[in-house]
């Protein structure tokens, strides 16, 4: 595994990153104040030399140790069609927590068998969509959603692959349609 600090001795930033003669915070080739001039702050900068050698590193890793093992990146971190479509081809699966997160992955082609639709709050057209779109597996939250899914997939004709999420009964003191 790689440690916090790239060949430039920064610490927590990407392997590319570098100090420039100007003194700017220079991220994948890409001068991080014409990047802010360019297109405002705050300002999301993903470096794709890094994500990719992250991806690769995950999947030799675990790969060595476990045969039949599947890396997902969670789309709720953040998750749009450029990001989509290098986790496709770095052979990752997705798992998205709402229909916007599912479109995405439909717009770069996203390996469905590979998609994960999670989340505690599903609504009955996200899950109709989830059965359109034939996600890999759909994750239940609770007997309610259940019996929802058993509808809408019977009205279709469909039977969805599901995996059953159960809680410990632990309170996290939050309000009930977002606690997870």
């Amino acid at each position: 595994m790689t440690t916090g600090q790239n060949e430039s001795g920064l610490v927590l930033f990407p392997p590319t990153a570098e100090v420039n003669e100007k003194g700017h915070l220079v991220i994948g080739g890409c001068d991080t104040m014409a990047l802010a001039e360019e297109f405002g702050t705050p300002l999301y900068v993903f470096d794709e030399v890094t994500l990719r050698r992250k991806c690769a590193e995950f999947r030799d890793e675990f790969g060595r140790r476990y045969r039949d093992t599947a890396i997902v990146y969670a789309g709720k971190a953040f998750v749009n069609r450029a990001l989509a479509l290098l986790f496709k081809e770095e052979g990752l699966g997705l798992d998205a927590v709402s229909g916007g997160e599912l479109s995405v992955a439909c717009s770069v082609d996203f390996p469905m068998e590979k998609v994960y639709f999670h989340g505690n709050n599903k609504s009955a057209e996200e899950l109709g969509m989830a059965l359109e779109c034939k996600v890999g597996r759909i994750v239940i939250d609770n007997f309610q959603e259940l019996d929802t899914l058993a509808e809408i997939a019977g009205q279709r004709g469909a039977t969805p692959d599901v995996l059953l999420r159960l809680t410990p009964g632990v309170d996290p003191h939050t309000h009930k349609h977002i606690s997870t």
